[in-house]
């Protein structure tokens, strides 16, 4: 006799048997104890969860000699005619992929009003249903909404929302779930004790993570696997086989990464290629390690935080809630950005004909140093409310003039070399500066964008995720950042036609805002007016410097060829 696979030799026979379908096996025997069976029903669900199966075992309790019964014999001539898939005359399973069209669902209304030849009911399992063409569905259904007394159709479909919703409302929907991964792990085990093998515990739960919650992958891995091994079932045999690379891989590269280490990383990278694994499942891989990790602690935490406070769970983490990685610290806020980049990775991997390359340059990205961008506002609303303990060093009053030039948000730095830095300027139309003396104090905003370098590091990264779309991070790149407040940033346009087409693409604006600063921001797009009118002198501000370095000032060549382009004038 030839070898039967495990899918079908251990396929459940009742509603007892079904795993992780317990509100549909309950559904269903309910409805049999109390008489009360349907004329129809759509079965929803992935791929390999039970839909056929719990369809058959139906048929098995409408058409068993002791029934309708919610538990069929399985022993009477009805019973195993459906279970052996031989019952081709009172139990029909169409396979709507290839029978789709009018024609067959007319063939079907002329069948239908016939009573069965041998059973109770005549059970119609139309697999794959939602391939129907709408003509035939649209054919179909008066013989849904009023089929004989002695015809029930099951319908099954892994895309319900195909289903056109005059066919839904004749139906009663079942949807079915992914089976945990503790479930399966169960099932695996019950299995191999009825084939007396041996298999180690990692071994079977490396097998259900990887069916993705299908019952029927997970048993198909599970003869692989076993066909592999000699003896009992290990976790390596398992990784070998399936191409799970080694929890030790992925913690070596992780602590690469924590130690900022490009070298490192790339050297990770090279071993990977030269052991021949797949590198956009590496990179799957990894991200669920990531995820693993981080939902394994966050669970933890939440238990410590019960067990410690008043018994209910905390809504929310605190925002110094710390992880460990790779035996390293890490923030909550990191853990989330080093998925995200994952999921990027694995994104570009599918256009591009270059998989290491793609995986190199994301992985240097997440070798530099992770700037929070939660944690600089939470620390300008703090500046913001005047709150002890946050106030910025400040070496001398500040002093600033009137100026034609961008105020710089960069710290200063010695040398002669060219500073790039966001635009980031006050009010065309109001005194930028202030001093120690003055009567009204600047406001809040003004000095966080005056005085913050960190601002400037989120302008940065806003400008950098805003070339998704190129139209609006030229315009940005052109723009003034007036204030940045922590519920609200203000970005001037000199260019009408840029604060135009920016304010057409606002919304996108304020989501790429809130995923750099980390929460939701309002934008506000004024228009400003230009610092100095056509064929006006502009005007260069210098600090007070001695005059011997004045002198060296003027005569130097860079500074007279700005003041040759712009028509300016130093003044003293």
């Amino acid at each position: 006799m030839s070898y039967q696979v495990l899918a079908r030799k251990y396929r459940p026979q009742s509603f007892a048997e079904i795993v992780g379908q317990g509100h549909v096996a309950t559904t269903l025997t309910n409805a049999l104890l109390h008489q009360k069976v349907a004329h129809a029903y759509l079965f929803s669900g992935p791929r390999g969860v039970g839909k056929t199966t719990t369809a058959r075992i139906l048929a098995k309790a409408l058409n068993c000699v002791k029934g309708p019964t919610p538990t069929p014999c399985n022993a009477c001539d009805s019973c195993l005619r459906i279970a052996q898939g031989q019952e081709l005359v009172d139990v029909l399973e169409i396979d709507a992929a290839s029978n789709r069209g009018i024609e067959e669902i007319r063939e079907l209304r002329e069948n239908v009003r016939y009573a069965p030849a041998r059973s109770r009911y005549k059970v119609y399992i139309v697999d794959e249903a939602h391939q129907i063409t709408h003509d035939a569905f649209n054919a179909f259904l008066k013989t849904l909404e009023e089929p004989p007394e002695h015809a029930v159709f099951v319908l099954a479909t892994t895309e319900h929302q195909k289903i056109p919703a005059t066919i839904l409302s004749r139906c009663q929907l079942f949807r079915f779930k992914r089976v945990s991964t503790d479930e399966l792990t169960k099932h695996l085990e019950k299995i191999l004790t009825s084939e007396k093998i041996k298999a180690e515990p990692e071994a079977l739960a490396r097998l259900a993570r990887a069916s993705g919650g299908s019952v029927r992958d997970s048993l198909s891995l599970l003869d692989q696997s076993l066909a592999y091994a000699s003896g009992s079932l290990t976790a390596k045999q398992v990784e070998m086989l399936l191409g799970f690379l080694p929890e030790e891989f992925l913690i070596g590269f992780a602590s690469a990464l924590l130690e900022r280490k490009p070298a490192g990383v790339l050297e990770w990278v090279r071993q990977l290629v030269d052991e021949g694994w797949d590198i956009p499942q590496f990179v799957r891989d990894f991200r669920e390690f990531l995820r693993q990790s981080m939902v394994d602690q966050l669970s933890e935490g939440g238990k410590e935080r019960k067990s410690e406070g008043s018994g209910a769970l905390t809504p929310s983490l605190p925002h110094s809630f710390t992880l460990s990685l790779a035996g390293r610290p890490i923030s909550l806020a990191e853990t989330l950005h080093m998925i995200k980049v994952m999921g990027q990775c694995v994104d570009e991997m599918r256009w591009n004909d270059n998989p290491r390359l793609v995986l190199e340059l994301y992985s240097l990205r997440l070798t530099q140093p992770f700037v929070d961008a939660g944690e600089l506002f939470r620390r300008l609303e703090a500046l913001e409310k005047g709150q002890p303990g946050t106030e910025a060093p400040v070496s001398e009053p500040l002093k600033l003039h009137r100026a034609t030039a961008p105020i710089s948000s960069s710290p200063a730095v010695s040398g002669g070399g060219p500073i790039h830095s966001p635009k980031i300027s006050g009010s065309p139309t109001t005194t930028l500066g202030m001093t120690s003396t003055d009567s009204a104090p600047a406001s809040m905003d003004s000095l966080a964008v005056s005085a913050s370098p960190d601002v400037a590091v989120l302008w940065k990264r806003l400008i950098t995720e805003l070339w998704k779309k190129p139209t609006v991070a030229s315009h940005l790149e052109r723009a003034h950042l007036k204030s940045a407040a922590a519920s609200e940033w203000v970005i001037g346009f000199v260019d009408a036609f840029a604060l135009a087409s920016v304010q057409r693409n606002q919304a996108f604006l304020e989501e790429t805002v809130a995923a750099v600063v980390g929460r939701p921001i309002r934008v506000r797009l004024v228009q400003q007016a230009l610092d100095r009118r056509e064929g006006e002198d502009a005007t260069v501000v210098v600090m007070p410097v001695s005059e011997e370095k004045t002198r060296a000032a003027v005569q130097d060549v860079r500074v007279q060829k700005v003041l040759d382009v712009f028509k300016g004038k130093i003044r003293e």
